[in-house]
């Protein structure tokens, strides 16, 4: 059988924006923590990094129960990778715009 076949594309399309929203959140709330925390280079970007891959990881355990490949094509691309790259500007954007609020304030 013909794993493609296997997939709705409308049912795909929808795991895909719950997983978005989730990952959204994440780095925007990252990037508060790391602007009240007043993190500076690297160790921002670990923050996030190892946040993302935390709340990706659950994404992965609580929603897909250990079997996100029912859920996704490619589930590693699509759950851990893509997530990481796609939503750096917003946790960036997040990250400054407290930090600078932070850092005047003080």
């Amino acid at each position: 059988m013909n794993t493609d076949e296997a997939y709705s594309n409308a049912n795909i399309k929808s795991n895909k924006d719950k997983l978005q929203h989730v990952q959204d959140i994440t780095s925007l709330v990252l990037g508060i923590a790391s602007g009240i925390l007043t993190l500076e280079s690297i160790h921002g970007f670990l923050l996030y990094v190892i946040g993302l891959t935390l709340a990706n990881g659950l994404f992965y355990v609580i929603c897909g129960e250990g079997k996100i490949d029912k859920y996704f094509k490619s589930p590693i691309q699509e759950v851990f990778v893509s997530g990481i790259v796609g939503n750096m500007p917003g946790f960036v954007m997040m990250w400054c715009l407290v930090y600078a609020l932070v850092s005047t304030s003080a």
